[in-house]
């Protein structure tokens, strides 16, 4: 079983912040990688977590913001 990011797969994709702005409460903290912040100067927090962390904060939500966002997938 081949490990790691297939050819052309990307860790990123483009939300519009108007789309983030109606599913999120204005208190929510929002992963951003940290280049983006210290490039914007943004205090930040570090943060330790597994992709298995995430799927159970994301399961544990699941009636968040069920209705479907639009995602923009920007190849760099």
């Amino acid at each position: 079983m081949a490990r790691g990011k297939t050819k052309g797969a990307t860790s990123f994709v483009s939300v519009s912040l108007e789309t983030l702005n109606s599913i999120l409460r204005p208190e929510a903290s929002v992963m951003v990688s940290r280049r983006y912040a210290e490039t914007l100067g943004l205090e930040s927090d570090n943060i330790k977590v597994t992709s298995n962390d995430m799927k159970k904060e994301i399961k544990g939500k699941a009636d968040i913001g069920t209705s479907p966002v639009e995602l923009k997938v920007i190849d760099f």
